[in-house]
């Protein structure tokens, strides 16, 4: 599984249609309304690291669009002719996920936290209107292969939890890793069959219980 999937564009290639890169078998392509997207090394600008995309003139917004659904952690922003500063929306497409504001520096780039599942692309735009946009690092969280509620007759319950989730048809003790649903660790442990994992201090949401067997399962606490 992977955690820390990136799409930094030091493998990008400009095309006709806009700069493209593959990673792990999923495309990201980056476009311009205004059909002027670029890639080169942006030495370091604005907090950057190796190659960036950007419009290489003032344009309405851009859009990364993905072959495939993904998870989205965070995004690098900068101003490609640092002008002046202004705020960014980022608008996501696909998944139940809302958009982000994020004020971008005209000296300095910025990590925008999006934690956004299931999305097929995103748009940015911006307060000033047309814009020079740049982005850097686009990262990914997990993409781990999961099942609602059962794995190899593996069963957890209650589903969804408010104090614990008891795991029912192991048949010796195994090992296992709780990871939020954007692929941060949050517990592990040792547990045998029909045992209680607690729960009750988890903040409400998404988690994934993968056993070293490797066995994945999705469950909720409420």
């Amino acid at each position: 599984m992977s955690f820390s999937q990136t799409f930094d564009w030091e493998t990008g290639i400009d095309t006709e249609n806009g700069v493209v890169q593959t990673v792990d078998g999923i495309t990201a392509t980056f476009t311009t309304s205004s059909n002027s997207h670029s890639i080169l090394n942006g030495a370091g600008y604005a907090g950057s690291s190796g190659n960036v995309v950007f419009a290489t003139n003032q344009t309405t917004s851009v859009t990364v669009s993905f072959s495939a659904p993904v998870n989205i952690a965070t995004v690098f922003g900068l101003d490609a002719d640092a002008s002046i500063g202004s705020t960014w929306t980022f608008t996501p497409s696909g998944g139940s996920n809302s958009s982000v504001d994020q004020f971008i520096s005209s000296s300095t780039g910025a990590t925008v936290t999006l934690n956004w599942t299931s999305v097929n692309s995103f748009t940015i735009t911006s307060s000033q209107g047309n814009e020079s946009f740049g982005l850097d690092d686009i990262v990914l969280s997990s993409t781990l292969n999961i099942n609602n509620a059962t794995t190899n007759n593996v069963k957890i319950y209650p589903n969804p939890s408010s104090q614990f989730i008891q795991i029912s048809n192991i048949n010796s003790n195994e090992s296992y890793t709780i990871f939020s649903i954007f692929g941060n660790k949050i517990k592990n442990g040792i547990i045998s069959n029909n045992t209680q994992i607690d729960i009750s201090n988890f903040a409400n949401g998404i988690y994934l219980l993968k056993f070293d067997s490797g066995n994945t399962i999705k469950f909720i606490k409420n």
